[in-house]
């Protein structure tokens, strides 16, 4: 599978409503693991630790370096987001995502 540039990719470029009708959003994909999980809070989510133990969670929520989750068993479970160094997902919950968070308001 090639991977686009994320300038190439639909919706990243121009042409997008910015709330002043001109077309101009500078909306672009997720640069980092901190900015990835705020883009699937409240998802299911699959994260792989530094140490190589994968875990099931869903994303409560992500404040400074801290990772807010909630476990299988429904434990809540706080992570240093330096211990993570990959998150699977749905595609779909990241399309969603990053329309959720490049809306527009005009």
């Amino acid at each position: 599978m090639k991977i686009k540039n994320a300038n190439n990719v639909a919706g990243t470029g121009r042409n997008r409503c910015n709330g002043k009708k001109n077309g101009n959003n500078n909306a672009v994909l997720p640069t980092n693991i901190k900015d990835v999980l705020r883009l699937l809070s409240e998802d299911d989510v699959k994260i792989v630790l530094k140490s190589g133990k994968c875990e099931d969670i869903e994303i409560l929520g992500v404040t400074g370096n801290l990772l807010a989750a909630e476990t299988e068993d429904d434990k809540t479970k706080f992570v240093d987001i330096d211990c993570i160094c990959e998150v699977i997902a749905e595609p779909e919950d990241v399309i969603e995502g990053l329309f959720k968070q490049h809306r527009c308001t005009c």
